[in-house]
């Protein structure tokens, strides 16, 4: 509970760095940025693998496909990872390649998520 205090005064102390550097190094603040939000996206990781495990555990005892868990992790990470992406270019100006990434992400998300749409639809197949 406490960490997040800590989260929270390093992404404020970062801010306010950025903003003072954006007048005279705009390269440098855009770097701050990225370092600042790969920081907090690792304390963020730390505290999901816990989650993770419980439910590779649960997973475990219901006896469902390991991989269903799998696509849903990596598609929850490619969501995370591409808002950031996208942030991280926004922030820098660049909202015509932060659209174009987020697309990118939207056909990355699909494409991995089609083993379980096939499987959703040979179980309502099945039921018919």
């Amino acid at each position: 509970m406490l960490e997040i205090f800590k989260v929270i005064g390093f992404a404020i102390f970062s801010v306010i760095m950025i903003i003072i550097l954006k007048n005279q190094k705009p390269e440098f603040a855009l770097i701050l940025s990225i370092i600042a939000g790969v920081g907090i996206i690792i304390f963020a990781l730390t505290k999901m693998s816990n989650v993770i495990d419980l439910l590779y555990k649960l997973i475990d005892n219901t006896g469902i496909n390991k991989d269903f868990l799998n696509i849903i992790l990596k598609v929850t990470a490619i969501a995370y990872i591409v808002e950031f992406g996208k942030n991280i270019c926004e922030d820098a100006g660049q909202s015509a390649i932060a659209s174009k990434l987020e697309m990118a992400g939207k056909i990355t998300i699909f494409t991995l998520s089609f083993p379980l749409i096939s499987a959703l639809v040979e179980i309502l197949s099945g039921l018919v």
